[in-house]
């Protein structure tokens, strides 16, 4: 069987990373030629796919909680920056049966570089999509052996966004790593993450039409907002492999973001563009997370494995609340009005959100035949969340269900492959959005169940199709007819996924996908006829078509163009609103050349060619706008030493 790449084999390579990464060839790699579907990849600033970190099939992966990091269990209370990573990927379909104890709706798999021998660093100099600069820097060192190495980062950005507001964005980050012998790997990163500019907004419409179309860009939240907070994330993942037979990995994680400020306006609109704003002037949030795992993996016999796994995570919120600031008329044609800032709120109890887990769970999986493959596992897990309003009583809740994940594959040719699964998952339902009454409070966890199956076929020349039909079932979070944000009844997406990547021709490659869902909503709402059966900010067909052709009479330059179409989406569910379809188009070129001496890469890129301007559901029942027309250029550098520490 190859559906794993033999499970054992998989495991010890997945537990020591014994195979080093270049850290710094991200800007000159098209992520479109690395793939291998089309649901979700990114390297650096360049991402391509269906899904993103953020949502995979219609659900919130930020929510769910759905993060490995070199295959380890964590809870993701803060962002990792780009330069401590060698890339992400959304692992759905038959490419997440690769991982133990895979999750429902897929699994974000980040990935820490590995120090090659000798020393590196990369450079690039960049002119942002909407104006401004950034200066990216990237590097490696380790020894000739290997056995001692450190990647490092810096980013350094200036730029300004799609609705007009700077942005000042600072990423900074070390992964030192050490190899005592050939069975042992430790590997240690810290992430930091300094992020400002002014206040975020969204609008909603107060009727059943949408508003008119804004000046894009223009800025519409009040001018005395601000967001200000700092992330951190750090940890250590330690492999030991002796052999192919056995592999035993530790980790421990810990994310922490401090938002110091995080000020908001929400824009209720008619259809002529008038109405009401609400501004917030935020407090102190902080949330903080620390996960620890052990796993282990053993071939007890060819081609059959027994793994195992011991997790713990503590994760604890302070919400405080904000001062709102009413606006009792606004023109979207003139904006908000310019007021006096008000002072800082004063200093208040938070509402304090403490969650321990433990989990304890054990699999096995075998090749049952040449062309059958078996995999079962159950993971015992206790849940326990408290909530302490200020001045009230702790609220406690505790869970302790078994979950489980089977999964089966049946090769009848080399090429063709068919599989199917079934995962249950304990998982976190997220926080109340800005535009909630309980804003920022943090809901219950909920059972999620997910069953899928599918096929992949190699069809040759290099191209792969994926197909898959699946069903997710679990409690779904939403804003009832009280603005009060909460669990409201029971989501079930069912979709169809699609994928087609390769070569298919001398010098081309493709990267298509398709996903079509069904984002259905019952319960007690949907019944009384308060609100439709249908998710909100959630497109029922997302499409993308990606080429790239190196042309053959110019050595190092390629062309790349993307097609991307998203359906319309709900925004309202009390009124049936929606906002609309479309499509958008990407050009790009990439020329790779020697410079003094150095490998160098040129890259220019025109997003969104047409400049598209439509309104845009998000799963919080507000719109933003569609990004507009926007150009970026860059020149990335490498500068290699590979025998400076001989």
């Amino acid at each position: 069987m190859n559906i794993k790449l033999r499970a054992s084999t998989c495991m010890v390579a997945a537990l020591t990373g014994l195979a080093a990464t270049d850290a710094r060839a991200q800007s000159s790699t098209n992520v479109a030629t690395v793939v291998v579907d089309a649901f979700g990849e990114k390297v650096g600033s360049e991402q391509i796919g269906l899904y993103n970190e953020q949502q995979v099939r219609g659900f919130s992966l930020q929510e769910s909680g759905n993060y490995r990091i070199d295959g380890a269990y964590f809870i993701r209370s803060a962002n990792i920056v780009d330069p401590a990573l060698d890339g992400v990927t959304i692992r759905v379909g038959i490419n997440a049966l690769g991982v133990d104890f895979p999750a429902p709706s897929g699994i974000v798999e980040y990935r820490l570089p590995t120090a090659a021998p000798g020393a590196r660093e990369q450079v690039e100099f960049a002119y942002r999509d909407y104006g401004g600069w950034a200066i990216l820097s990237r590097g490696s060192a380790a020894r000739p052996d290997g056995r001692v190495g450190v990647s490092y980062g810096l980013n350094i950005i200036n730029d300004t966004g799609s609705d007009g507001v700077p942005r000042r964005p600072r990423h900074l980050a070390v992964v030192p790593v050490w190899r005592p012998n050939d069975a042992v790997q430790i590997k240690t990163f810290l992430s930091v993450d300094r992020f400002t500019k002014q206040g975020d907004y969204q609008v909603t419409a107060s009727g059943a039409v949408l508003p008119p179309k804004q000046v894009h860009p223009g800025v519409y939240a009040a001018d005395w907002t601000r967001m200000e907070q700092w992330q951190y994330a750090g940890g250590a993942v330690m492999g030991y492999a002796p052999s192919d037979v056995f592999a035993l990995q530790s980790s421990f994680v810990v994310t922490d973001l401090d938002r110091e400020r995080g000020d908001f306006t929400l824009l209720t609109l008619g259809a002529d563009g008038k109405g009401t704003a609400n501004a917030v002037r935020s407090r102190l949030n902080q949330a903080r997370s620390a996960a620890a795992e052990t796993r282990a993996s053993l071939k007890t016999a060819e081609n059959q494995r027994v793994f195992a796994t011991l997790r713990w995570r503590n994760s604890k919120s302070q919400v405080r609340p904000g001062v709102s600031v009413p606006f009792a008329f606004i023109d979207q044609s003139v904006g908000v009005p310019v007021t006096a800032a008000p002072p800082k709120p004063p200093g208040v109890i938070p509402t304090v959100d403490l969650t321990r887990q433990f989990m304890g769970g054990v699999g096995y999986e075998a090749d049952v035949t040449d062309k059958i493959w078996l995999r079962g596992a159950v993971l015992k897990t206790h849940y326990r969340k408290q909530v302490t309003p200020p001045g009230g009583a702790p609220r406690t809740s505790t869970a302790t269900p078994w979950l489980y994940d089977f999964a089966t594959t049946y090769e009848p040719t080399d090429g063709l492959t068919f599989f199917a699964t079934t995962v249950r998952g304990l998982e976190e339902s997220g926080t109340a959005p800005n535009n909630a009454a309980n804003r920022n409070e943090v809901l219950p966890a909920v059972m999620a169940t997910q069953y899928e199956a599918g096929l992949r076929y190699r069809i040759g020349g290099g191209v792969t199709f994926i197909g898959s039909l699946f069903e997710i079932s679990k409690p779904t979070p939403g804003i009832d007819t009280f603005n009060v944000y909460g669990l409201i009844g029971q989501a079930r997406h069912r979709g169809l996924e699609l994928s087609l990547t390769g070569k298919p021709a001398a010098g081309f490659n493709v990267v298509g996908g398709l996903a079509l869902l069904e984002p259905a909503r019952r319960g007690e709402l949907v019944d009384r006829g308060l609100i439709s059966n249908r998710a909100a900010g959630v497109p029922a067909v997302t499409g993308l078509v990606n080429l790239t052709y190196q042309l053959p009479f110019l050595d190092g330059f390629s062309i790349d163009s993307q097609f991307n179409y998203t359906s319309k989406r709900l925004l309202n569910p009390r009124t049936g609103l929606y906002t609309p379809a479309y499509g958008t188009i990407d050009l790009g070129a990439r020329y790779q050349f020697r410079l003094a001496g150095n490998n160098a890469t040129l890259r220019a890129r025109i997003g969104n060619l047409t400049d598209v301007d439509e309104w845009m559901a998000m799963r919080s029942e507000t719109m933003t706008r569609v990004q507009r027309r926007a150009f970026r250029l860059s020149l990335t550098t490498n500068f290699d030493h590979p025998g400076l520490f001989d």
